[in-house]
């Protein structure tokens, strides 16, 4: 994903050139030291080196003793202009010049993020119904912004906590615990967008529908299963036994469906609507009482306080809100 950042490691990011400083026992090395090689390698002067680290000069000879019995090397010689490196110095120098680059990247705080601004890609993978209920009024609103760019991936099967760590997805969105094995890992950041009850759906004049109260169970009935299963979270608690001679994995083939056969469906209330506007259906409460779907956005906590991953949360939460 664009200017995803990584969390820098000193040692794995250095080239073999570092062999002596990757075998060394970290436990007992000063990585100061390293800051006070840099500074060497710039002023190639003790005198200027140490004021430029605000350390007196004393202590910055000190300092590049103690490098040179950890590495074996004098590291810089008298010359004409000053103190010239060796050959195992310049071999030290890229590789500490970019790991000292990345800590300090780490530890810099983010700049404020100005959408107008900037140019980025957020990732976010969704389920169609997550999808129904934000995307609309989250395009556009980047639709101000046009170096904003978003990249919708479906849910997948198993969570993707992986690429959440990685930072190849900025958020995850949908509604989890409707099967076994599905609830979202615990040690991820959520938060609930909207909590949905349930209506039933079938074709315009369906007549279980108009008395719907007394639905009949046995009456042949449409399940989606996002998630996967075949029995939803409402059938485990109450042990109710529906019909369900048709699962579909989303609710995009659901209105066709629906409106050309006898099925019946209890859908999300924002689906369910949304359905009515452009298909002959109709609507009615479901009669035994459901508990909400909670559609939620989840995150890994290493994204918490980036300015950027907080307004994409910002402009989710607006739009399911709407």
């Amino acid at each position: 994903m664009a200017d995803n950042l990584r969390p820098p490691r000193l040692i794995d990011t250095m080239d073999d050139e570092m062999t002596d400083i990757q075998a060394m026992n970290l436990a007992n090395f000063d990585l100061n030291l390293l800051r006070v090689l840099d500074a060497l390698f710039l002023e190639q002067n003790v005198g200027r080196a140490a004021a430029r680290l605000k350390l007196s000069q004393p202590a910055t000879s000190n300092a590049l003793a103690r490098l040179r019995d950890a590495l074996q090397d004098p590291l810089f010689v008298r010359g004409r202009a000053g103190m010239v490196p060796t050959a195992r110095a310049l071999e030290l120098r890229g590789p500490l010049t970019l790991a000292l680059r990345q800590l300090q990247e780490a530890f810099t705080p983010a700049p404020p993020f100005d959408p107008a601004q900037a140019r980025h890609t957020f990732v976010i993978a969704a389920s169609d119904h997550a999808q129904l209920i934000v995307m609309p009024r989250l395009l556009e609103q980047l639709a101000h912004f046009p170096g904003l760019k978003l990249r919708v991936v479906p849910l997948p099967r198993d969570f993707p906590t992986p690429e959440l760590e990685a930072g190849e997805l900025d958020l995850v969105i949908g509604a989890f615990d409707l099967a076994p094995g599905d609830a979202a890992p615990r040690g991820l950041k959520r938060q609930v967008l909207v909590k949905e009850k349930f209506l039933l759906v079938g074709r315009a004049k369906h007549p279980a529908l108009r008395r719907p109260e007394k639905l009949d169970l046995t009456l042949p009935q449409l399940h989606v299963s996002p998630r996967g299963g075949t029995q939803g979270r409402h059938e485990r608690k109450t042990r109710l036994e529906r019909n369900v001679v048709v699962y579909l994995p989303h609710y995009l083939v659901a209105p066709w469906v629906l409106a050309s056969t006898d099925l019946i469906a209890a859908v999300p209330e924002r689906v369910a609507r949304r359905f009515a506007e452009v298909f002959p259906l109709q609507l009615a409460p479901v009669p035994v009482p459901h508990e909400p779907l909670r559609v939620q956005q989840l995150w890994h906590p290493h994204r918490q306080h980036h300015p950027a991953h907080r307004w994409l949360r910002e402009a989710v939460v607006a739009a399911a809100s709407a």
